[in-house]
């Protein structure tokens, strides 16, 4: 995939399009380029377009990698901030993951969330230092189902795979590779954090038909649940 074509702006339909709607556009525009000569190569690229998104397994890795190049785009300045030496400042009055100013007056706690997008608040070093959170990284499962959110508003999740987690971060598998630094939100049965993308590397020893990415990621917030799946509240 050439990342420097949106298929669905080549195709001209939205996003959401089915699949029905992809295939009439993508023979409408088939049909004009026949009278035109010399259009050689936009008649490949209208192909590779309908290729990709005619294909549900690589229509999902598209829309994967779009959404995040979308997310990288939108997220320059929360990112810029948490690298930045005044990071705390910042973090103690936005969400690190959408920016949205959370307006509390007082210190964060475990069961803060932000009001819009639902990303927990609480730094996730502080849980580095209680025992609780050591306490309740013992009970975590080291391989599961994760929700990867990478833009925000993003309409659903994508699906990953956990494969280790401590409370400095996780390792996780991913359909498409993502930037360094990016900021992901990630929710799942046993915790919700926003993370720092910190290394990704392609998997060479995957057999399957699409790619796959390993991923390391920092917690910057971070949130437990209980074994019941209710998060663990601050006042327990």
């Amino acid at each position: 995939m050439d990342k420097d074509y949106d298929y669905y702006r080549v195709l001209l339909v939205a996003p959401e399009a089915p699949a029905a709607i992809i295939e009439t556009s993508y023979r409408t525009l088939k049909q004009r380029l026949r009278s035109r000569p010399g259009a050689v190569a936009d008649e490949a690229l209208l192909d590779e377009a309908y290729r990709v998104l005619s294909d549900p397994e690589q229509r999902a890795a598209f829309d994967l990698q779009r959404d995040i190049a979308i997310g990288q785009r939108d997220a320059d300045f929360a990112a810029t901030c948490v690298l930045d030496p005044d990071a705390e400042q910042y973090a103690a009055h936005r969400c690190l993951f959408c920016g949205t100013a959370h307006g509390l007056e007082r210190a964060l706690d475990r069961d803060d969330n932000c009001r819009e997008c639902a990303s927990p608040l609480y730094p996730a070093e502080r849980q580095r230092l209680e025992y609780s959170g050591q306490r309740m990284l013992r009970r975590i499962s080291k391989r599961r189902e994760i929700d990867l959110y990478v833009s925000w508003p993003q309409p659903a999740p994508y699906t990953a795979e956990m494969r280790d987690i401590s409370l400095n971060g996780m390792r996780l598998a991913a359909a498409a590779p993502l930037q360094l630094n990016q900021i992901v939100k990630i929710d799942c049965a046993s915790c919700a954090a926003v993370a720092r993308v910190a290394h990704c590397e392609r998997d060479n020893s995957n057999t399957s038909p699409t790619d796959r990415w390993f991923v390391g990621v920092e917690f910057l917030t971070l949130r437990f649940r209980s074994s019941r799946g209710t998060f663990i509240s601050a006042r327990a």
